[in-house]
C-alpha cells in the first residue's frame, strides 16, 4: 500500500467507517467502495483535517489520479473461479478437416507428447484398419484429464455430421459411455451437427433416461436460427434442436459466466472484446426462431434478423500442473487473443502452455488481422500453438515464419498429451 493509501485508510478508520479494511485494502484498491466512503464522509474528513486543508487537497488529488489511471475490475474478471489444476491432460481430435496417412512421427516435446493415429485405431495397432478416419469441415475434441485417481472426459463440440463423429469415435476406440460432460462452443452447424452420432437415441447401450450428460452452452443465442453469409441467396444454417438434445441424453446447462465443467475443465464465459480483435462471424441470427426472445439480450430480442456477434461463444480450458493453461478456442469468432486473455483473467493464471482449435482468421477477417494475431501470440508466448479448422493458411504461414518451434500441426486422431513430467 502506498503512503497516500495509508493516510486515507487512517483517516477513514478514525471515522469508524472502515474496520481496518483488511478485505478491500483501502479504497484505491476497491474504487467503488472508496468512492462511497468518500462521498458519505467527506464533510467529516474535512472537519477533522481542517487545520491541514492543503494536505487534504493533496490527498484527494492523488486519490482521484489513482482512480483515473486504475483499470476497474470488469464483471467477467470479478467472477474468477477456483480452477483445479489437473495432473495430466490428453486432447484427441475427433473431427476436423485435416487428415493424414500413417507416416507421421510421434513427437516427444517439452511438456507435450503428440501421438498420431495414422488411419485410425489405437496406437501400436498391428494391422491397418479397413477404413480410414473421416475428415470434414467441423470440429470436435475429446478432453481426458486426471487428478490423482480421478479421471474426467469432456467432449468439446461435435463436428458437422453424425456420420463422421460416429465413425471416428469407433475407429479411435472412444467409448461414449465414459464421457462425463460436453461443451458446445457456439451455435454453428459445423460444431453441433454431429451430436446425434454420439448418443443416437441411447448411450453405450443404455437409454437416454438412464444416462444424462450435462451440455454446457454460453447463452440462449446458441439455439437461434442462423443464416450463413456464403451465397446468394444466403442459405439457412438451421437451429440446434433442444428437444433432440434432451432425447439424446443431454441436459442443457446455460452458463454465460465462467463455469467449472466435470470438476476439471472450465469455460471462459462471455468473451470481452478487449484487444484489437473484433467479433467476426459469417452468419446472421434470427431471434425467436429456435430460441426464446425473452431470454436474449433486450437490444436483440425485438429484431427479426441481425448480424451475429457471437456473444454466446465460449472457450474451454484446463490448468495443467507445472505447465499452465491449455485453451481450446474452438472457433474464436470473438478473437483467439481475446479468448486466451479471458482464460487468464478467469483462472488467475498467466502462463499459457498451449492454444488449440480454430482461430477463424479467414473471411470476414483480413490478411492484416491474421498477421497481427501472430504478433499478439508472440507477446503472450505460449509454449505451443495448434491451429485447426477455420484458422486459415495466412496465419499458419506467418506463424511458421515467426515462431516455427511453437507451431504443431494437427490431424484427425492426433492426441496431444500434457503432463509436467513430459
Amino acid at each position: 500500500m502506498t503512503p497516500t493509501q495509508q493516510q486515507w485508510r487512517k483517516a477513514l478508520m478514525g471515522l469508524g467507517t472502515c474496520s481496518a479494511c483488511a478485505r478491500c485494502d483501502g479504497f484505491l484498491l476497491q474504487p467503488m467502495h472508496g468512492i462511497l466512503l468518500l462521498l458519505s464522509k467527506i464533510m467529516a474528513v474535512e472537519s477533522m483535517l481542517i487545520a491541514n486543508r492543503r494536505a487534504v487537497l493533496r490527498l484527494a488529488a492523488a486519490a482521484m489520479a489513482g482512480l483515473a489511471t486504475r483499470a476497474f475490475p470488469t464483471a467477467q474478471s470479478a467472477q474468477a473461479l477456483q480452477v483445479q489444476q489437473v495432473d495430466s491432460l490428453a486432447l484427441q481430435v475427433v473431427t476436423d478437416a485435416a487428415t493424414f496417412g500413417p507416416f507421421l512421427d510421434d513427437l516427444n516435446l517439452p511438456g507435450m507428447i503428440v501421438i498420431r493415429a495414422g488411419n485410425g485405431g489405437p496406437a501400436k495397432q498391428t494391422h491397418m484398419l479397413a477404413q480410414a478416419v473421416v475428415g470434414e469441415f467441423g470440429l470436435s475434441i475429446l478432453g481426458d484429464s486426471q487428478i490423482g485417481n480421478q479421471r474426467r472426459r469432456v467432449m468439446v463440440d461435435f463436428g458437422y455430421s453424425k456420420e463422421a463423429l460416429e465413425t471416428n469415435m469407433r475407429l479411435l476406440g472412444i467409448d461414449p459411455q465414459t464421457i462425463d460432460a460436453a461443451v458446445l462452443s457456439h451455435g454453428h452447424l459445423d460444431h453441433y451437427g454431429g451430436f446425434p452420432g454420439l448418443f443416437a437415441g441411447n448411450f453405450g447401450g443404455r437409454s437416454a433416461s438412464q444416462r444424462r450428460v450435462p451440455l454446457v452452452v454460453g447463452g440462449e443465442e446458441t439455439f437461434c436460427e442462423r443464416v450463413a453469409m456464403i451465397g446468394n441467396p444466403a442459405p439457412i444454417m438451421g437451429t440446434l434442436d433442444r428437444a433432440a438434445l434432451a432425447r439424446a441424453g443431454f441436459d442443457v446447462v446455460i452458463r454465460e459466466s465462467p463455469a467449472t465443467v466435470a470438476d476439471h475443465a472450465f469455460t471462459t464465459g462471455k468473451i470481452p472484446l478487449n484487444s484489437f480483435e473484433r467479433a467476426a462471424i459469417p452468419t446472421r441470427m434470427r431471434p425467436g426462431i429456435g430460441c426464446s426472445r425473452t431470454a436474449l439480450n433486450p437490444a436483440k430480442s425485438a429484431l427479426g434478423e441481425l448480424p451475429d456477434d457471437a456473444e454466446h461463444e465460449i472457450a474451454t480450458c484446463y490448468a495443467v500442473k507445472d505447465l499452465g493453461l491449455v485453451v481450446i478456442a474452438s472457433c474464436s469468432h470473438r478473437g483467439v487473443i481475446n479468448s486466451v486473455r479471458q482464460a487468464q483473467a478467469v483462472s488467475g493464471i498467466e502462463k499459457v502452455h498451449a492454444v488449440i482449435g480454430g482461430f477463424h482468421l479467414v473471411r470476414p477477417r483480413t490478411v492484416d488481422e491474421a498477421k497481427r494475431t501472430v504478433a499478439e501470440f508472440a507477446a503472450i508466448n505460449p509454449s505451443y500453438i495448434i491451429p485447426m479448422h477455420c484458422t486459415g493458411e495466412v496465419f499458419i504461414t506467418e506463424a511458421m515464419r515467426v515462431m516455427p518451434q511453437k507451431i504443431v500441426r494437427s490431424y484427425v486422431g492426433s492426441k496431444f498429451v500434457f503432463t509436467g513430467s513430459a
